[in-house]
């Protein structure tokens, strides 16, 4: 087993895209989500198998008093002799996958290099949506808002930090928040802005009701994510799966994408780094038992 401690430095995000990609059009079995909520805590095991990449499981948790509040352990297995490949620091990838399918979704909604985005938050998924954004899209501009750690992780990533009502102006805003109250104004939209959603399921949540109105339908990361948030429920939907096959994006006059996660995703994930660490011959070999 390849025990991969920097998560960080190994991913390629260009390459994560493609994998991810390859990873929804490859076969698949995917576990049904089923969680443990406790005490305010979500808990959940997210498998899969891909074929061409192995199978891979992922405990996650969302501890709302934790720091960060996210935390998950991310596996791969050969998928013919159960040999354990790797493991892995499954709160960064979580990071980077999520941002990763985030932009993919981007490019399916029309988003191009040099657009200014406005990120909501400041946490784990804020910093990696502000990594893959700016590698991937070079924006003119990111602005930041957040009510707590806005100015750290601007000053850290040289973001601009901004009023809510600058970043509800950007061509592509990204809401990566635990709130349960919308953090996203609808009527403050501009006509044809780009609206990337990726808190948690139930009871996150990001959209108010004139950003649904003014989306009329959603991008959705996975066939759950319309049964598992209220961000898009009434809402004409299309999974990431379906428009990468070629159907049709529906498009109201702002887009929308939203995620709660979707484990074929962690599979591309830990596939990518394990695969970059025998590459660079990176991570430490361990043995159980």
């Amino acid at each position: 087993m390849l025990l991969i401690e920097d998560v960080d430095s190994l991913v390629d995000p260009a390459k994560l895209v493609e994998d991810i990609a390859v990873a929804l059009k490859a076969e698949r079995v995917v576990l049904p989500r089923r969680a443990l909520q406790v005490s305010g805590l979500w808990f959940a095991p997210m498998a899969a198998y891909v074929r061409g990449m192995g199978l891979g499981a992922k405990l996650v948790g969302i501890f709302p008093r934790g720091s960060p509040p996210v935390r998950a352990l991310s596996v791969l297995f050969d998928a013919e002799t159960g040999e354990i490949l790797a493991a892995a620091d499954g709160t960064k990838l979580t990071g980077w996958r999520t941002a990763a399918a985030s932009a993919l979704a981007a490019r399916l909604l029309g988003v191009t290099e040099g657009a200014i985005v406005g990120i909501i938050g400041a946490g784990v998924q804020a910093e990696y949506h502000a990594r893959v954004f700016r590698a991937l899209f070079k924006p003119s501009k990111i602005f930041i808002y957040s009510r707590r750690r806005a100015a750290e992780l601007a000053g850290r990533l040289g973001l601009v930090q901004a009023p809510l009502e600058a970043v509800m102006t950007a061509e592509v805003i990204i809401a990566a928040t635990n709130s349960q109250e919308p953090v996203i104004k609808g009527a403050l939209l501009r006509r044809d802005a780009v609206v990337i959603s990726v808190g948690a399921p139930r009871p996150v949540r990001e959209l108010d009701e004139d950003t649904k109105r003014r989306a009329s339908c959603a991008l959705i990361d996975s066939p759950e994510a319309a049964e598992e948030t209220d961000d898009v429920a009434g809402l004409k939907t299309t999974t990431l799966e379906s428009a990468l096959s070629g159907a049709e994006i529906c498009r109201g006059e702002i887009k929308l994408y939203k995620s709660v996660g979707y484990a074929p995703f962690d599979v591309a994930a830990i596939y990518h780094v394990y695969r970059r660490a025998l590459e660079l011959g990176r991570g430490r070999s361990a043995h159980l038992g």
